[in-house]
């Protein structure tokens, strides 16, 4: 029973497209709950967005680096820029600085969605309040593929709050992306662009972990 649920977990419908089934098949190789830490590849990215209207909103780009031995691997990682059918609003254009004719490679929807599930394959997904970029993503992906994604998600907001201790009320914002930069000594270079947000998301990533191996948390189970 178990196993018809997975089949059925990890299968493409008929029409779905080629980089669709490999994704689905990367997950057969999927890592143990007892993978200790330095062994586990973390893909850690966020998207840029005309806004935080889910329904509303379009992604203007994606991007991803990936984690692995404790280290930040800088040429494993992508950028993509979509290419957008309408000129952003003010807003969006002067916190992200895209518009539609940047001189940045511009991506259809689906071959910047294509490039991001051929680089994530089974990895752990890792963002600062990742459920909204998780949810951007499965919305094109939805519209493609049928499917969603079905990698493992850590959150470093929530890993922070973990160190930080539970049972006490802490301040809004106190788990934002800048605070913690400050807190971490992180430098914030490139933020509001998703190439530059992803690499400090990564780079926090590494510090909280560190932390949590002092505590004991070494394997994939610990972690989550």
């Amino acid at each position: 029973m178990i196993f018809n649920f997975l089949s059925r977990k990890y299968k493409a419908r008929p029409d779905a497209p080629d980089f669709w089934k490999a994704y689905l098949d990367s997950f057969k190789d999927s890592y143990r709950k007892n993978t200790p830490i330095s062994e586990l590849r973390f893909v850690v990215f966020d998207t840029e967005t005309t806004g935080l209207d889910l329904k509303k909103s379009r992604m203007l780009s994606i991007g991803a680096v990936s984690v692995q031995g404790w280290q930040i691997a800088l040429e494993d990682s992508l950028e993509c820029y979509i290419r957008q059918d309408y000129k952003p609003d003010g807003e969006s254009i002067e916190v992200h600085g895209i518009l539609p004719g940047s001189q940045e490679e511009q991506l259809s929807e689906e071959e910047a969605a294509r490039r991001f599930v051929g680089f994530c394959r089974n990895a752990i997904l890792v963002g600062h309040h990742l459920s909204f970029d998780v949810a951007m993503a499965n919305r094109v992906l939805q519209r493609l593929t049928g499917g969603k994604l079905l990698n493992r998600q850590l959150d470093t907001a929530v890993l922070a709050r973990r160190l930080a201790g539970a049972g006490q009320v802490y301040k809004q914002g106190t788990f934002g992306l800048d605070n913690l930069c400050q807190q971490y000594h992180i430098p914030m270079s490139d933020r509001h662009t998703s190439a530059g947000d992803a690499f400090i998301t990564a780079i926090l990533l590494l510090k909280l972990l560190a932390r949590l191996e002092k505590r004991g948390v070494r394997t994939l189970r610990q972690l989550l």
